[in-house]
């Protein structure tokens, strides 16, 4: 009986948790395009084709750090690409702090990590957050 309590409990959290993350997501609100950020590491990192599909416009357009533009079809098939690799024995690195800035249904997020600063650009439609457009850049630090 203990048993089946406790995988009850297991059950009804994993859940809520979920629900939780799908609703912060739908929110037009810095905290909404966060969890859609994060959301998006994960599903790029797993090769998640289904969220990304809904997540990317069909006109989304990634440019790299050599300047090459890459569509959504080659991004997620980069993913599913990364999902097939076993996984890396180097530490993982931080999740990069994120600059978020929402005016009305637009948002940009701008990230340093890596050697490089990323901007994503959305737009907020039919109650969720579109990604349209990002753009990677290396960057050298100065010293100070």
């Amino acid at each position: 009986m203990r048993r089946f309590l406790l995988t009850i409990a297991i059950v009804v959290a994993t859940t809520t948790n979920a629900i939780a993350a799908d609703t912060a997501e739908t929110q037009p609100t810095v905290a909404g395009v966060a969890a859609v950020e994060a959301h998006w590491t994960r599903a790029f990192r797993t090769g998640d084709a289904s969220y990304l599909q809904q997540l990317l416009t069909d006109d989304y357009v990634s440019v790299n750090v050599k300047g090459v533009p890459r569509d959504r079809a080659t991004i997620i098939a980069l993913a599913q690409k990364n999902a097939a690799q076993p996984p890396s024995p180097t530490p993982a690195m931080p999740e990069p702090a994120l600059i978020i800035r929402v005016e009305g249904t637009s948002a940009i997020v701008t990230s340093d990590a890596g050697g490089q600063r990323s901007v994503d650009v959305f737009f907020y439609a039919g109650g969720r957050w579109h990604a349209w457009y990002s753009q990677h850049t290396a960057t050298t630090l100065q010293p100070s």
